[in-house]
């Protein structure tokens, strides 16, 4: 076989492409494409922590460090951070709703519902209003 013959034969090889093997060729890759897409949409989701998240502040939006965050009705609690952000782990709770104690000297006490099936979820600034005193 001579050069220029083998130059003829690849490119006719080239040009001629065969319909049935290009529709065999694209028809198994679609359905590999179709089936991860199927197999991903499957995929269940990852497990969550029931985390509550916040950050304790004053009538005049300043961080209150130190502020306890208590589960009603248990000794299951946190306090806040320096800068007043605070993080509660709520895992051994079963209950659909608990009910988030938040307290500092000299503020009034506040209380959050939290449902449990909403978390994780951060809510955000909390504001602790100055105490009222009567006499």
């Amino acid at each position: 076989m001579k050069d220029d013959d083998f130059s003829n034969y690849t490119s006719s090889m080239m040009l001629t492409l065969n319909p049935l093997k290009l529709t065999l060729f694209f028809g198994v890759i679609g359905c590999l494409l179709l089936n991860l897409e199927a197999n991903a949409q499957k995929l269940p989701k990852p497990p969550t922590s029931p985390i509550v998240k916040g950050q304790i502040i004053d009538k005049d939006a300043s961080p209150i460090p130190g502020a306890t965050i208590i589960v009603k009705g248990t000794t299951t609690g946190t306090a806040s951070d320096l800068n007043g952000f605070f993080e509660l782990d709520l895992t051994k709770f079963t209950e659909k709703k608990v009910t988030l104690v938040m307290r500092y000297i000299g503020t009034e006490v506040k209380e959050v519902d939290v449902v449990l099936k909403d978390l994780p979820k951060s809510y955000g600034q909390i504001k602790l209003n100055d105490a009222v005193l009567q006499d």
